[in-house]
């Protein structure tokens, strides 16, 4: 009978280790390091950062925050080396690198970070125009930054795309020097840059967007199978900061 008891609590004692084992400490979390207003921005925390946090304090983990090269993050993802990346649009063939919340080959829509999408701009005055589905009057390139979703919708659009710079900024700049008759920029990130003093009154956006799409936290597939049920955990919480009053309020009073 001793000996059963014995083995009963070494059994007990076991599974909650492998319990334990499910939920880490911390967790290392890669994001671009270039500004995407304003769910990144610099000298404080952006949009997303506060999401993330409230999430994590709500799951009792810490998180490593990992400014890197999207391009970057994202194969660090494959790779392991980091646990998640954010804030990643659905593509399917990032489904080589992580998961997604939800199925294995879906993302679940209620699961998402933040909403945003891509819209064009144009200098002020250009004939430039976007009707949903055709871009009119181009007859060069469009601008977009390095490694973002919406360089392979331009192209499936038959669109000629020159992606050879990593800040909206900069690729605006190209806009302005001739070099692009329009550029593909995040929406909200596209609507700060232009009423820079910089760009004010010489850049416009056109009124329909390329497409507007959720964003997710990813996480990599060596975490999930080490972690699975925390990981679940995880994307619920951040599911449920994005809705909590302490991020509503974050958002309602950024600048």
């Amino acid at each position: 009978m001793g000996k059963k008891l014995i083995l009963a609590g070494f059994l007990a004692m076991a599974g909650l280790a492998v319990q334990g084992a499910d939920k880490p400490a911390s967790i290392k979390l890669c994001f671009d390091n270039v500004e995407v207003y304003p769910w990144v921005v610099e000298g404080r925390d952006g949009l997303n950062i506060v999401q993330l946090k409230i999430a994590a304090q709500k799951v009792g983990v810490k998180i490593e925050f990992v400014r890197t090269p999207w391009a970057r993050c994202l194969d660090d993802l494959g790779k392991g080396n980091m646990d998640g990346a954010f804030a990643a649009s659905f593509k399917t063939d990032r489904l080589a690198v992580g998961f997604y919340p939800g199925a294995s080959d879906k993302a679940d829509a209620t699961k998402y970070m933040m909403m945003d999408g891509y819209s064009l701009y144009k200098a002020k005055g250009s004939n430039i125009n976007f009707d949903g589905k055709t871009i009119a009057n181009l007859t060069s390139a469009v601008g977009a930054q390095q490694g973002y979703s919406i360089v392979d919708q331009l192209k499936g659009m038959g669109v000629r795309v020159d992606d050879g710079t990593r800040s909206a900024d900069d690729t605006l700049r190209k806009l302005l020097a001739g070099r692009l008759q329009a550029v593909a920029l995040q929406t909200l990130e596209g609507d700060n840059s232009i009423q820079q003093a910089e760009f004010a009154g010489k850049v416009e956006k056109v009124s329909t967007p390329l497409v507007e799409k959720p964003y997710y936290l990813m996480l990599s597939k060596q975490f999930v199978g080490k972690n699975a049920d925390f990981a679940k955990e995880l994307w619920n919480a951040v599911a449920a900061a994005r809705e909590s009053p302490e991020y509503k309020k974050a958002v309602s009073s950024f600048k």
